[in-house]
């Protein structure tokens, strides 16, 4: 059953019980009918399984007794030491807006986000080190957190447009203050007499991407719920992220994720491959967060091969970019033995649907490429590998790299620099297929955007996918005190290339793929 719910997982189905009834979150885009056919054939055995999730190893996460401070998770340890680094903070910035219509109600929309905030201690929380010089994180009142939404008006001025994105590129890159708060700020913006823009800036410490969606949601609802005079439209939070923290760290403290330690060692056991590309300048001393972001496409008919293929021969589009990416690597750099990071929700547990706080966790994907293997037979190594790591994403990263002793490197994350992400949702944009893109043009992101257009590089790199009105977008995110912007230029040539070449070619040994160079002349 687990390894089911992976799968519907990896296809972005989300399954939980309400009031004992099985409740099943699907993509906008839809889904395969017969995996819904399949849901509904396992309901009962799937309701058996949710309901026994708080067995004695998973544990029913309860709330702890009010204190004066509280101990902070794994993850907002990490991402408190990064911070302290020199530009470490904004890397964890989360800014974004949201457009909204005629349909709005100003007051209401404002007393809706104040009521999210009273809702998550998380958007109230600020770290300080106690008397004995630990960090704690210390959990505020609303009068003591002093958050105000700043209105402009400027549905007056000609310039409208650029003067809310002058202000929100300005503030996407100001840095937090960890140790007074708040770590959030938000900002509405009056474009025209129909249309507002609400921006918002959450620190990673407090929140991660799942969170703004939850976020967003929870401020609609009570936005239309205060309109319409209601005022509790949602049901009070079981828990809240201190909660987990202490649930997390009990665990842990007490084995009860001895399974997964193993795992994990096992997967990481040995010399661990560091990853250095060509053309790379010399790695600064400290770890650097400068970036720039650049973008592509896979053409439709390439799209459609790649997930032709994933179907045919059982898994997702997500395995089959992992798999391609490492051949890639292999081929960029004839490294055999490869770790790419990927994030995972880290919320494989009932108690933590609709919570806001930094769960997500990050997990290491290994690989050795036997050259002599074809593709299709990488493909389902890799494969296994995807299925197995996401039944274990529970367990944090940050134990693991304490647990197999990984070197510290102030100049590189621990265990991998090089990320791969593949956005849940598809999005159909009529001014992408009208814009020529499907040509294959690379463009320089974040640059002459109408908003948000802060750049920066947790990682050396990072691979973005998503689905655009059919195709396949990607975009990688590189840090600059590393590369060239004509190394990544090249480099993405290549690897759209070699996706080309390899879907004609799936059953063909990997050693047999042309080089890199002679597939960028090739399409030249």
């Amino acid at each position: 059953m687990k390894i089911f719910l992976q799968k519907l997982v990896k296809e972005n189905v989300y399954l939980s019980l309400k009031d004992g009834e099985l409740s099943v979150k699907i993509p906008k885009t839809g889904v395969d009918p017969a995996l819904i056919g399949e849901i509904k054939a396992k309901k009962q055995e799937l309701i058996d399984y949710l309901s026994n999730l708080n067995d004695p190893g998973q544990g029913e996460i309860s709330p702890i007794s009010e204190q004066k401070e509280y101990p902070l998770s794994l993850t907002q340890k990490r991402i408190w030491n990064l911070s302290r680094l020199p530009k470490g903070s904004i890397a964890y910035n989360i800014p974004g807006t949201i457009e909204i219509g005629a349909d709005f109600d100003k007051d209401s929309f404002l007393e809706a986000v104040d009521a999210v905030i009273n809702r998550h201690e998380s958007l109230r929380t600020v770290f300080r080190y106690n008397e004995s010089g630990e960090v704690r994180q210390y959990i505020l009142s609303k009068e003591e957190l002093n958050f105000e939404i700043e209105y402009f008006d400027y549905s007056q001025l000609e310039d409208n447009e650029e003067k809310a994105g002058c202000y929100i590129n300005e503030d996407a890159y100001l840095p937090f203050d960890l140790e007074s708060g708040p770590l959030f700020r938000a900002v509405l913006f009056k474009i025209k007499e129909d249309r507002y823009v609400f921006y918002y800036n959450m620190h990673g410490i407090a929140a991660d991407g799942e969170s703004i969606e939850i976020f967003t949601r929870e401020a609609m609802i009570f936005s239309e719920a205060f309109k319409n005079n209601v005022y509790k439209p949602l049901q009070d939070l079981k828990i809240q992220y201190k909660d987990f923290a202490h649930w997390q760290s009990e665990r842990l403290e007490n084995n009860k994720l001895k399974e997964h330690k193993e795992y994990w060692s096992n997967q990481l056991s040995g010399e661990l491959p560091i990853l250095d590309l060509p053309n790379q300048k010399e790695r600064p001393k400290i770890k650097t967060f400068s970036g720039k972001l650049l973008g592509t496409n896979l053409t439709l008919d390439t799209t459609d091969k790649l997930k032709k293929f994933v179907s045919r021969s059982g898994g997702n589009l997500f395995m089959g970019l992992v798999t391609m990416w490492k051949v890639f690597l292999y081929k960029y750099t004839a490294q055999q033995d490869l770790i790419i990071g990927t994030p995972a929700l880290g919320r494989d547990h009932s108690d933590l649907e609709g919570q806001i706080g930094p769960y997500i966790n990050t997990i290491a994907l290994r690989n050795k490429i036997d050259p002599n293997q074809s593709f299709v037979e990488f493909y389902n190594q890799v494969k296994d590998t995807v299925t197995k790591s996401y039944s274990f994403q529970m367990y944090p990263y940050e134990r693991i790299v304490e647990d197999i002793k990984y070197p510290t490197n102030s100049g590189r994350n621990p265990i991998f620099d090089t990320v791969l992400v593949l956005q849940r949702e598809e999005q159909i944009l009529e001014e992408f297929k009208s814009s020529g893109i499907e040509k294959g043009t690379i463009l320089e992101l974040g640059i002459g955007k109408k908003y948000v257009d802060t750049i920066v590089a947790k990682y050396d790199l990072e691979i973005d996918f998503r689905l655009l009105s059919g195709c396949l977008w990607f975009n990688i995110n590189y840090n600059t005190d590393l590369y060239q912007k004509d190394t990544i230029v090249n480099l993405m040539i290549s690897f759209r290339n070699l996706i080309d070449y390899v879907m004609e070619n799936v059953t063909d040994s990997i050693n047999t793929i042309p080089d890199l160079i002679s597939l960028q002349v090739e399409k030249v």
